[in-house]
């Protein structure tokens, strides 16, 4: 609507029920909301003028005059001084007139707010009353036109002042327009107002927040002053909410939703569909005033859902905030269950957090076709699926690639990654061991059957735990990568007595993180050296011995919560406690080899393209000593240096000698007689 000249007009109207201004001139088609900010200021701007004989001074708040002392004494209460006859003739009729006006924009306002737009969308949202609509109408129309900010700085009697004040407000519509803009009122509780700067409280323009002002001209971009990290989802709709509807000229009070689980993506599925919103903003909690403002004011806008993701305690900050806007829905995620303390004290409701696996029918959205052949290993969570979806387009679709980048920056910082080079054939084990071995490959498998399509309780968790026991050198790790290899993922070793500090907590601490990263991931955990942890409890006769059960108690615990493969290896199986035990799932002996299987070992280590002697004698070999698979290969290894060396092939006198070094190197005594006929050793 156009903004006319400062002369005596009166409002009436023509035969067709259109608002004119003056002699005639037939008002521009505008929106409700602005059409009544335009009548409003012209009424004001109408009286104003009829009671000055001047424009606005282009000094005006440079300088005060005797003039201006003057009339500021006159105009000041206490004073008792008759304004009567200073009006000018007409001026009544005009004023009536005026009202009537003012009244009639504000009818189509209020009947303009029960429609669909920027505006009515924005009053709805924000759970604005009418008093509440009306003032945000007159600062927003402001902010959309310098020919309105013309006529604030006439009504101000300040051109540099081209923003309405409370002063202004309170002259426009009374003041109980000071209410909305007051520090409690609505449109600072859902942030649509700039923080004020200072000045005399009178005279201190009350501005509408930028991104209010751009929103309503079209623009829809996630506000820059929200979190880094913020994210927009689809939501299912507000038609699904099932929180009652507000009450016209009333904020609505929606429940506090609140969801906890290890899993990222089931915990926003479990918040995004109770809160029942067409979108939902989900960030990290908020850092400062800032930021917490541009949530709110985001959501409002867009009447958006918020879920904020806690990663410890609510601060008080925030609860305070989530409290106050309370027209907003909003949401708390967290991995772990929130204190009662630190939950907003206002009305709130905990929903369900379904079971982290990822579903065939998630697979078949990240992968077309669903799970990819030969990736049966790879049991992940819906959290790490969506990373694996993403990580396998810019890796050309290689999934197990993908996988593998999951404990990238998570694992690696805790744990020495081993990724799996070799298979069951290196493996070399009776057939008994080895169907052992074998059986830890398939729980981990057919976890999603039995657990998943079966029913069967997981209790406590899905995980598998193996032992393996036995002396060094007999192929645990070996059967720990090759169990990994056949799952097609990496394996982490982890050496428990580095994790065992002398400082109280400590312990738990680089327990917890090593856990919380290979959750994170998609890996084997082999705990070495397990000894460190899985010894027997002791009688407590000290606070150090406390302490010390209170580590082992916390490694229970964690395996049993554990939902991936643990693999712990120990030398000394006689020293594991009980209560192990009873939580291991598979436990398998890896004592020395028998000759057989020693003999299957020495062709194993043996390289392919190395030039072997024709003396060479396997069977003599490994009927000669009682050896682990370890030694052997270190044999052979350095047997193959000595041929190259001498310009020869791997000869029976070269794996003898190399034999021997390794029987040396580990403290073995050496009977000579037990190597006589076997070829003649180089030292």
């Amino acid at each position: 609507m156009a903004i006319h000249s400062r002369t005596s007009v009166c409002f009436t109207k023509d035969d067709m029920g259109a608002d004119t201004v003056g002699k005639g001139h037939r008002v521009t088609p505008a929106p409700d909301w602005t059409l009544f900010a335009d009548i409003v200021l012209q009424r004001s701007a109408l009286l104003l003028r009829a009671n000055r004989d001047h424009g606005p001074d282009p000094l005006a708040g440079l300088r005060v005059s005797d003039e201006d002392v003057d009339e500021l004494l006159r105009e000041l209460p206490g004073l008792e001084q008759s304004r009567a006859g200073e009006m000018a003739a007409g001026l009544d009729e005009a004023a009536r007139e005026a009202d009537l006006a003012v009244a009639a924009a504000r009818e189509g306002l209020l009947a303009g707010l029960s429609a669909h737009g920027p505006f009515p969308d924005l009053v709805r949202s924000a759970g604005l009353d009418q008093l509440d609509a009306e003032v945000l109408a007159l600062l927003c129309a402001v902010e959309l036109d310098p020919r309105r900010q013309r006529l604030v700085g006439y009504l101000n009697d300040d051109v540099t002042l081209r923003r309405l004040t409370p002063w202004t407000l309170a002259v426009l519509l009374g003041r109980r327009a000071l209410g909305p803009v007051a520090p409690g009122g609505a449109l600072r509780r859902a942030a649509l107002l700039a923080p004020a700067g200072g000045g005399p409280w009178a005279a201190e323009a009350v501005a509408v927040a930028g991104p209010v002002t751009w929103w309503l001209a079209g623009d829809r971009a996630l506000d820059p002053a929200l979190p880094a990290g913020a994210e927009l989802l689809e939501g299912p709709g507000a038609s699904d909410s099932t929180d009652p509807a507000p009450q016209p000229g009333a904020a609505a009070y929606h429940p506090v939703v609140v969801a906890a689980g290890p899993d990222r993506v089931r915990r926003l599925q479990a918040a995004v569909s109770a809160l029942g919103a067409a979108s939902v903003l989900v960030i990290p909690a908020p850092e400062g005033p800032e930021q917490w403002d541009a949530v709110i004011r985001w959501g409002t806008l867009a009447d958006a859902g918020v879920v904020v993701e806690v990663d410890g305690a609510l601060t008080a900050t925030a609860r305070d905030r989530i409290e106050r806007a309370h027209h907003l829905r909003w949401a708390l995620t967290s991995p772990l269950e929130l204190s009662l303390a630190s939950l907003p004290r206002t009305a709130w409701r905990e929903v369900d957090v379904e079971p982290a696996a990822a579903t065939q029918e998630e697979w078949e959205a990240t992968f077309p076709g669903g799970r990819p052949e030969g990736v049966s290993g790879h049991r992940l969570s819906a959290d790490q699926l969506w990373h694996v979806g993403r990580a396998a387009r810019a890796l050309d679709g290689d999934l197990h690639q993908a996988v593998r980048r999951l404990a990238a920056g998570h694992i690696d910082a805790t744990a020495v990654r081993v990724r799996p080079t070799r298979g069951w054939d290196d493996l070399i084990l009776d057939p008994d061991r080895m169907d052992r071995v074998r059986e830890i490959a398939m729980r981990c498998r057919q976890r999603d059957v039995v657990f998943g399509e079966w029913g069967l309780s997981p209790q406590p968790s899905t995980g598998v735990v193996a032992l393996f026991a036995g002396p060094s050198g007999t192929g645990k790790t070996l059967a720990a990568e090759v169990i990994a290899a056949d799952l097609g993922v990496d394996v982490y070793k982890v050496d428990l007595a580095n994790l065992v500090s002398k400082y109280i907590g400590e312990t738990e601490k680089n327990l917890s993180a090593v856990f919380d990263a290979a959750e994170a991931s998609n890996v084997a955990l082999f705990f070495d050296e397990a000894d460190a942890l899985l010894g027997k409890r002791s009688e407590v006769s000290d606070a150090h011995d406390r302490y010390a059960n209170i580590e082992v108690a916390y490694l229970l615990q964690r395996l049993e919560r554990y939902e991936g493969l643990a693999i712990m290896a120990t030398n000394l199986a006689k020293n594991i406690d009980p209560a192990f035990i009873r939580r291991l799932h598979v436990i398998v002996d890896f004592p020395v080899p028998e000759a057989a299987e020693r003999r299957r070992i020495w062709a194993r280590c043996l390289p392919k393209d190395a030039p072997l002697g024709d003396d060479l004698d396997l069977d003599a070999l490994a009927d000669a000593v009682e050896v682990a698979g370890g030694t052997i290969r270190n044999a052979v290894t350095t047997s193959a240096f000595l041929a190259a060396d001498a310009g020869t092939p791997i000869t029976m006198a070269l794996a003898v000698a190399g034999l021997r070094r390794e029987l040396q190197k580990i403290g073995r005594l050496i009977d000579h007689s037990t190597f006589a006929g076997l070829g003649t050793a180089q030292s």
